[in-house]
């Protein structure tokens, strides 16, 4: 999956499904390439701001979060 910045993606933190919002991807220095990413709570304020290597957020990402997701119901 591609991953854009801006987007919010869902996926599971143990057994809970939790929404993450990517806000910035970074290549290092290292070649290697990090995720910035800010949480969205159950209440629907933000949570602080992480940064993740890319490829453990992709294996992270179960899909997209949309607004009217039967999962959002």
């Amino acid at each position: 999956m591609q991953l854009q910045s801006g987007t919010t993606y869902w996926g599971y933190n143990g057994t809970q499904e939790v929404h993450r919002r990517v806000n910035l991807i970074e290549t290092r220095n290292s070649g290697k390439q990090y995720v910035n990413w800010t949480q969205k709570k159950k209440d629907g304020t933000e949570g602080q701001s992480r940064w993740t290597e890319l490829g453990k957020f992709k294996e992270w990402v179960k899909g997209i979060f949309e607004v009217g997701d039967a999962r959002n119901v």
